[in-house]
């Protein structure tokens, strides 16, 4: 659409005639330069966000445990193990090239060694598959086509499949899913992802109904999308199409009537997903 769009926008701010198809076309750049640059301001927020809270928790390194090395290093993960001096519960794998796992003292202090095991089995899946790079990719294409808003909906539907394949492993690993149930649930009174402030590149050992359910009971996690935004995506899907197809294959000329619907439609998308993207970049008031 771009492609077919953007000759038409060059020759209406070049002193071009304004017809309806080159106003539409300026105006579809427009949204789709908003885009990006949405997409590339939450790109940064997560990882100034996540540099700021990897420096802190890292300012309270303390010395790995000789139980926990050694748990470490049964499982090929010496070296990449990082505990941190912290009350709450929680463990998480972080950066992109060469990942590593966080844990802190409070998740330790709360698990035997069978269930630190089955953490360090679930965090290593994230850190052999880089998922933080993955989730960071992924978030930063959810807010670039913050006009098509069931992508971020499926980009949630991603995360939580992550955290169920690092369970799998993990089960597997262990023959079984007693440990790693059993350090879930230990950890769920104190774990509140929201209080420690993990973001999109931090992988964390986050506590939910889902998973808990497809643990424990086996039960797959459904893609749940929205009939709002399947209903908004597929309307700016198709207006889409319409605006880089219809002038380029000439059945009739684009007259303004022809422009109404598919440019209502993508600015109805538009505002559905770029309030959404406006509230992951905007500061919260802090609690």
């Amino acid at each position: 659409m771009l492609a077919a769009l953007l000759p038409r926008g060059v020759v209406l701010v070049t002193g071009g005639v304004a017809d309806p198809a080159s106003v539409v076309a300026v105006l579809v750049l427009i949204l789709a330069t908003f885009g990006v640059g949405l997409g590339l301001t939450s790109l940064l927020q997560q990882l100034l966000a996540t540099l700021w809270l990897i420096r802190t928790l890292l300012s309270r390194r303390v010395t790995v445990s000789r139980h926990v090395g050694r748990i470490a290093a049964a499982l090929d993960l010496a070296g990449c193990i990082d505990v941190v001096r912290d009350p709450r519960p929680f463990s998480f794998c972080y950066w992109f090239r060469r990942p590593r796992i966080c844990l802190s003292t409070g998740l330790i202090k709360r698990l035997d060694d069978a269930e630190v095991r089955a953490v360090l089995l679930h965090e290593r899946y994230h850190l052999r598959q880089r998922d933080p790079l993955r989730l960071v990719i992924a978030r930063y294409l959810a807010a670039g086509l913050y006009v098509v808003p069931v992508v971020e909906e499926l980009v949630d539907y991603y995360t939580v499949q992550k955290e169920v394949a690092a369970d799998q492993a993990a089960v597997r690993a262990m023959g079984g899913v007693r440990e790693l149930a059993s350090a879930l649930f230990k950890v769920l009174p104190g774990a509140d992802d929201g209080d420690l402030g993990l973001l999109a590149p931090v992988g964390s050992l986050s506590v939910t109904e889902a998973r808990i359910e497809q643990l424990v009971d086996g039960r797959a996690v459904p893609l749940a999308l929205s009939r709002a935004s399947v209903a908004l995506s597929g309307g700016a899907l198709a207006a889409a199409a319409i605006l880089a197809f219809t002038d380029g294959l000439q059945p009739a000329p684009l007259t303004a009537p022809a422009l109404v619907g598919p440019v209502s439609l993508l600015l109805a998308a538009a505002a559905s997903g770029a309030a959404h993207q406006v509230r992951q970049v905007v500061p919260r008031p802090s609690r």
